[in-house]
Parts: C-alpha cells; sequence; structure tokens
C-alpha cells in the first residue's frame, strides 16, 4: 500500500501539459492495467493525504519511546515534531531509520524532522499551530 501511495503522490505532483484557453491535461498510462488522465485549471498542488498521516503515524509508533507525532506544511516543507519520552542515542537512531524510510517512501515530499525531548509536555508547547497525528497516552497507544 505504501507504493501505491508513493506513486500517486508523484502522478499527483506532476507538472501536467497546457493545453487551449488556460486548460491543462495529465495523462499517464501504464501499460495494459491503468490508464490516468485528468483535465482541470489552474497550478497542480501536493497535498499532504490521510495517507501520508496514517505511515508516519503508524511508523512512528513503533518505536515506543514517541510520545507525539505533529506535523505542518511550510512552504514546500513538510514539518514533522517527533517528541521522544527518553531521547537516547539508541531511540534517536530508531527514529532516524524510521525517518529514512519515510523519506523513501515518499521521496515527492520534502520532510523537515525534528526529534525533541517530550519532558511530559503537551504538543501545543511545541508545536503551537501544527496538528497532531499520534500520541501515545501512558501504555496506550492513541491517534
Amino acid at each position: 500500500m505504501l507504493v501505491e501511495v508513493g506513486v500517486l503522490c508523484v502522478v499527483l505532483s506532476r507538472t501536467p501539459e497546457k493545453c487551449g484557453a488556460g486548460e491543462r491535461v495529465l495523462s499517464l498510462d501504464s501499460g495494459d492495467t491503468v490508464t490516468l488522465t485528468a483535465v482541470g485549471r489552474g497550478e497542480p498542488d501536493t497535498h499532504v493525504g490521510m495517507d501520508l498521516e496514517d505511515a508516519l503515524a503508524r511508523d512512528l509508533s513503533f518505536v515506543g519511546e514517541v510520545r507525539h507525532v505533529c506535523i505542518e506544511r511550510a512552504d514546500n516543507n513538510l514539518l514533522v515534531w517527533i517528541a521522544l519520552e527518553n531521547p537516547i542515542s539508541a531511540v534517536r537512531e530508531r527514529v532516524f531509520q524510521k525517518e529514512l524510510e519515510l523519506i523513501e517512501g515518499f521521496p515527492e515530499i520534502d520532510f523537515d524532522f525534528n526529534v525533541i525531548p517530550a519532558k511530559g509536555r503537551d504538543p501545543r508547547q511545541f508545536a503551537s499551530s501544527a496538528k497532531i497525528i499520534y500520541s501515545r497516552v501512558g501504555g496506550n497507544d492513541a491517534n
């Protein structure tokens, strides 16, 4: 599923060809299986879909010390705050590995990861305008 989401994001962010009267057409053909043609007006825009948010939350939740994950769109970057309960070197290395996997899985997204100590803080204290996509409450996971 992660590959399909990545391919769809690339397809949707691809620059379409101009046609007459300001109309744009994007056409991709994968051979025997899928043909995609989209027609519209205006410039294409890359949107962060629920699938990317789900992938971020799910992948980072596998690191038990991750307390919160927050995201915010800024220019062409996706800012990601990862708050850790115990930010020792071994934990940070596991988080960095997850970050690399996400970067490889979504090459069209410019990630800006920020790993910070949670210190029991509410996520609004370190990422006030960001969207909280994952929080671990006590020993339970909550999205």
